[in-house]
């Protein structure tokens, strides 16, 4: 994986979610970075969204046309005075896990996951796992979903805007 890009959170961010960012198949390789949940309440596809504001330092992902896909980020932790002391911690989400989402006769679907990976104290982890996708993947996003409580759930990070 190249090295980390910084990430800053643009306002307009969310109003650019649904565009088409990329294209995976068996000739591409698909490369972005990734950016924390607003809290907005935006579902991508049919994965929910978060239940607060979260902020991440970096993050990029990478799926290759093989099917290898790498997540990595640093400092995904919660920017949210609403949770007290633990505003800028993971606050019990211990794990995050990948999910590949394409666009498809009924709209934007999780194609793919992995297995939850180990989310430290200040919000970093790396996912580097093998995923079988459609042979035509339309606007590939690529998902950062938590596991609370033994749960996975909505998305903390994402690509695509």
């Amino acid at each position: 994986m190249k090295c980390l890009t910084r990430i800053a959170l643009p306002a307009a961010a969310a109003l650019m979610l649904f565009g088409v960012v990329g294209t995976a198949s068996a000739d591409d390789d698909f490369e972005s970075p990734l950016t924390a949940c607003l809290a907005n309440k935006t579902a991508i596809g049919d994965v929910p969204s978060c239940g607060k504001i979260w902020k991440l330092r970096a993050g990029e992902a990478e799926l290759s046309d093989n099917g290898t896909l790498e997540v990595e980020v640093q400092g995904l932790v919660l920017n949210d005075t609403t949770v007290g002391e633990f505003n800028g911690t993971p606050d019990g989400v211990d794990a995050v896990a990948a999910a590949v989402l394409c666009n498809g006769p009924e709209g934007l679907k999780v194609v793919a996951q992995t297995e939850a990976s180990p989310l430290s104290k200040k919000g970093d982890a790396k996912i580097k796992a093998k995923v079988a996708l459609p042979k035509n993947c339309v606007g590939p996003i690529i998902v950062l979903r938590e596991r609370y409580e033994g749960k996975i759930g909505g998305w903390l990070a994402a690509t695509g805007f």
